[in-house]
């Protein structure tokens, strides 16, 4: 996949429905930097939906998701099917292997190694919590298995802490203990399991 398609997808933020949610929360300067920062795209698959990029660390984009959001309260649309599908599905493309990686690790080059790494499961997390947080780096696994020894690997020589969603953190942790026994500097956030709120809340559901 080649750049163009950031340009072709980077548009229409007016009608793209996670910004108008965004929108209700955050100012415009702060949206317009995170939509730059992920090179958030607007697709016309579903009306209003979001692209989510997966660039890597040397800039070369693997995929992107597209997801569709309700403007009001800022959750996924799952009725009457859950409304996510593929760039790389869209665009046929032949003989394509999906190689993912972390939503949001191209800006890797952004941040030093005693920076602090926060990785979500939500890409939608991550966008949100770089405006409340912006002096870390927010990545996103896209979802709760996709916590993976390929996926991390890049940030072998950072300090990383996982923030799992409610009800995640024991097969994070367990992830968490297997990524430092192999020479990672990694914690895993038990936050969200304390407190008594819905299973499958993150951070965003909290904060916002």
């Amino acid at each position: 996949m080649n750049d163009d398609l950031l340009g072709a997808y980077g548009k229409d933020y007016n009608n793209n429905c996670f910004i108008k949610y965004l929108k209700m929360h955050f100012t415009v300067k702060e949206i317009k930097s995170a939509i730059r920062r992920y090179f958030l795209g607007t697709s016309h698959h579903w009306q209003g939906a979001t692209v989510f990029w997966q660039i890597d660390q040397f800039m070369n984009i693997r995929t992107g998701k597209i997801m569709l959001y309700n403007k009001k309260n800022g959750k996924r649309v799952k009725e009457p099917y859950s409304h996510i599908t593929w760039m790389h599905s869209l665009l046929k493309k032949d003989n394509f292997v999906l190689q993912q990686c972390l939503f949001g690790i191209h800006n890797l080059c952004d941040y030093k190694t005693d920076d602090l790494i926060c990785i979500v499961e939500s890409e939608k997390t991550a966008v949100i919590m770089s405006m409340l947080y912006p002096e870390y780096l927010w990545l996103a696994t896209g979802s709760k298995s996709n916590l993976k020894y390929e996926l991390i690997k890049p940030l072998k020589n950072y300090n990383i802490v996982l923030l799992p969603d409610k009800s995640e953190f024991e097969d994070w942790n367990t992830k968490a203990m297997f990524f430092g026994r192999n020479g990672f500097s990694v914690t895993c956030n038990s936050l969200l399991n304390q407190l008594r709120v819905s299973s499958g809340s993150d951070l965003a559901d909290i904060l916002i």
